[in-house]
């Protein structure tokens, strides 16, 4: 599997491990994260948070910003490095016995025509320079047609004749797909505009070498950008104890309250008693502010279809304010629950070293069975 995703941007943490866990549930072979933002000096310290295997190139040497990030499972492929500019990274792929299997160019465009102009010329060098079977896929920044956009100005020919003109120098052709047309949305609810400018793009040895390839269209999740999922085949969807104290609680806005009133309320009886009988009666009050992080994971899981479904629904009404604003909401929820999920995951293992873990928890929960059954 080969998957081609703008994350836009990678540094905000219930962001960060919502994207981790999406890729750790499809485990592609090769990733293609784009618009990471993400600054040199912090690259190493997300990239272990994604949770992936430590195969990484990116093109920081042309851009500060890193804007491609190309990460493959070594235990299925072989990658190196060809070239790069701010735009792409091209590389050829291998398998672990060192055969060739094809070219691969993973591309973020740039936002200015003139810079997209200097990018189609690289493509048309890379073309020039090589033989055999060929994948652009990636963030186009570009339309190819008039009906690849809907709201916003009216799409003209000045804007997709460069590169469609590239694509006929170079004989590249683009993938048809399953899912949403359109791969990017604005996502405001007053003058929404959706587009088509995410895409894969294969030369004839390309297609003929992969004649059961199908090119899926995945929802944006998080982001503002669908996934793009090259595949062969469709991948699978994933008592009462001891009263703890959850640290999350204090963040609640009816904690104060609900601490206070039940404090406050009389208790005869030596001072040791009262104080014993207060903290027993406060346990059931906060047993109850509390019960939501209880089923922390069932929520992710409920906010992430929620979302999905009103992502599908917006597809069938791309315009409507009402399902605009649901998308909007249902996205900050899922960010809001995967960090408030980290919270209470970092109180419960007691561990510092969270950062590195897994964006399911899986290592994490192991641990934490690990420590109960030695406190046992």
């Amino acid at each position: 599997m080969i998957i081609s995703w703008n994350t836009r941007g990678l540094n905000k943490k219930g962001k960060l491990r919502e994207i981790s866990s999406r890729l750790l549930e499809l485990k592609p072979t090769i990733a293609i994260l784009l618009e990471t933002r993400v600054k040199e000096s912090n690259a190493n310290r997300i990239r272990a948070e994604l949770h992936l295997p430590n195969n990484y190139l990116d093109n920081y040497m042309y851009h500060f910003n890193g804007r491609v990030w190309i990460e493959w499972d070594h235990t299925k492929v072989n990658i190196r490095h060809i070239s790069s500019t701010s735009q792409f990274i091209h590389v050829g792929v291998f398998d672990i016995n060192g055969s060739f299997k094809y070219w691969l160019t993973a591309v973020y465009a740039h936002n200015q025509l003139s810079k997209r102009r200097e990018l189609w010329k690289d493509i048309e060098k890379i073309h020039n320079s090589q033989s055999g079977p060929w994948c652009v896929l990636g963030d186009f920044n570009n339309v190819a047609k008039a009906q690849d956009r809907i709201g916003g100005r009216m799409v003209t020919e000045s804007e997709y004749i460069d590169m469609t003109n590239m694509m006929d120098n170079t004989s590249l052709f683009e993938m048809e797909s399953l899912g949403d047309y359109f791969t990017w949305a604005n996502k405001h609810v007053v003058d929404p505009i959706y587009s088509r400018i995410d895409r894969v793009l294969g030369n004839p040895d390309w297609f003929q070498m992969h004649l059961e390839f199908i090119l899926m269209i995945l929802p944006p999740s998080v982001s503002d950008h669908n996934l793009l999922c090259i595949t062969s085949s469709a991948q699978p969807v994933k008592p009462k104890g001891h009263f703890k104290f959850n640290n999350c609680l204090v963040e609640l806005t009816d904690y104060d309250e609900v601490v206070r009133s039940s404090w406050n309320k009389p208790c005869r009886g030596k001072p040791m008693k009262v104080l014993w009988t207060k903290l027993t009666r406060l346990q059931s009050h906060l047993r109850r502010l509390g019960k939501p992080f209880a089923g922390i994971k069932q929520d992710i899981l409920k906010a992430r279809n929620e979302l999905q479904l009103a992502q599908t629904e917006l597809i069938a009404d791309r315009m409507n304010v009402h399902i605009i604003e649901k998308v909007k909401l249902l996205t900050e929820e899922v960010i809001n629950l995967n960090e408030t999920e980290e919270k209470v995951i970092m109180q419960r293992a007691k561990i510092d070293w969270l950062r590195s873990g897994d964006g399911n928890n899986v290592y994490l929960y192991a641990t934490l069975k690990s420590k109960t059954a030695l406190e046992a």
